[in-house]
């Protein structure tokens, strides 16, 4: 609870104090749903990563919160010839939490976003950055739409401490994402996600 102006009454929080709790116009706060930047914020066509490359990206969650599905949107390229790739969700440290069904050689069309549930609701236990990502084997990975900031700068704000918004980690995924994100190579990309 805030107290506002000069009322010494509580009331309850404004939205704009529990950003980005929902940062998607059109949607009404009293729905659950998450994103790691603000819609508005997406202004690149990000390039795709390589077959079987899984890209993360970091979204701050809070205790409570109870995670079943996973989006992400594709830019201006759509998905061609795809024969592996899921969604998943990890903890702060890089370990598996959830991953969506296998995609096999399910189409993602260009524009659109590709919502997928996870095996298992997760509820979140503390607040954190908590990672979630995506992998695709095709002969043309999509594109994502999301931010292209310098990655050099998101990494080192505070040194030592902060990390780059978005990395890339694994190869040849297929239809399994790995058990840890293990090493993460900083890329000067982050692609929208929205969880619920």
């Amino acid at each position: 609870m805030t107290v506002h102006g000069r009322s010494s009454i509580p009331v309850a929080d404004s939205a704009a104090h529990d950003l980005p709790y929902n940062a998607l116009p059109g949607v009404p706060q009293t729905s659950f749903a998450r994103s790691n930047i603000p819609v508005w914020a997406c202004t690149s066509d990000l390039a795709a990563t390589g077959t079987g490359v899984a890209i993360g990206v970091r979204i701050f969650l809070r205790a409570g919160d109870v995670i079943t599905n996973v989006a992400f949107v594709a830019g201006n390229t759509a998905l061609a010839t795809g024969t592996a790739g899921w969604h998943a969700l990890y903890d702060p440290d890089g370990a598996i939490l959830a991953q969506s069904p296998a995609q096999g050689a399910t189409a993602w069309a260009a524009n659109t976003a590709r919502k997928l549930a996870l095996s298992k609701p997760v509820t979140i236990t503390r607040d954190g950055w908590y990672i979630v990502a995506t992998s695709v084997t095709a002969s043309t990975v999509p594109t994502l739409i999301g931010c292209a900031p310098v990655v050099t700068a998101t990494a080192a704000v505070v040194a030592g401490v902060s990390k780059a918004l978005g990395f890339t980690f694994g190869s040849a995924t297929g239809d399994v994402a790995p058990a840890s994100t293990g090493a993460q190579t900083g890329v000067a990309k982050c692609p929208l996600v929205l969880v619920s």
